[in-house]
């Protein structure tokens, strides 16, 4: 009986130690996980990987973010499927109203899960997403190409919201924030001028 007390003790005492060397992963807001530093600007801000709009959820891709301060022009893009046994994503297409097609296909250095593919694109790119009057999404994997809506103008996926969200909080208290239409957006944020 002792015997199990102590190794439980050690065990919690382990996970807290762990715990504590782990900077803290910043607020979570609606699912956009930020970092700020002392002045409030954002250091780092990142999704897991959302659904689009998809017509059928066996095959449904989705799509994650993650920006940080060290390379502010770019972001890294996590494109995967709702459900596992796809093959790897190739390459994404967004099909943007008015801009037209934007292809990602650079890879990232690192690729940490198997599950998902991740490249690397100007947040511009993702800027364009954000003001497009529609989007529609292909994604190549396996020799097949997959195309869902991720934006329309009367609706939203849960990934095109989480963009909108993420790119907020990058340029939260920024002209940027204004000039992408993204003040006043949410409902814990009211219109500004």
């Amino acid at each position: 009986m002792k015997r199990s007390k102590v190794l439980s003790a050690l065990a919690l005492g382990l996970a807290l130690a762990g715990c504590a060397g782990t900077p803290a992963p910043g607020n979570a807001v609606d699912g956009v996980q930020v970092q700020r530093n002392a002045q409030g600007e954002a250091i780092r801000a990142q999704f897991t990987p959302l659904p689009l709009d998809c017509g059928n959820a066996l095959h449904c891709p989705t799509l994650g973010l993650t920006w940080s301060k060290d390379k502010p022009r770019q972001a890294l893009l996590s494109m995967g499927f709702t459900r596992s046994g796809h093959a790897p994503v190739e390459m994404v297409e967004f099909d943007a109203r008015p801009f037209g097609p934007m292809r990602v296909r650079s890879l990232a250095a690192e690729q940490p899960d198997k599950e998902q593919v991740v490249f690397q694109a100007p947040i511009e790119t993702f800027e364009r997403l954000a003001v497009s009057r529609g989007v529609l999404v292909r994604v190549h994997s396996g020799g097949q190409v997959l195309e869902e809506s991720f934006a329309t103008g009367e609706r939203s996926s849960q990934a095109a919201n989480a963009l909108k969200r993420w790119l907020q909080q990058i340029y939260k208290g920024t002209e940027k924030e204004q000039e992408l239409g993204l003040r006043g957006l949410f409902a814990d944020q009211p219109y500004e001028r």
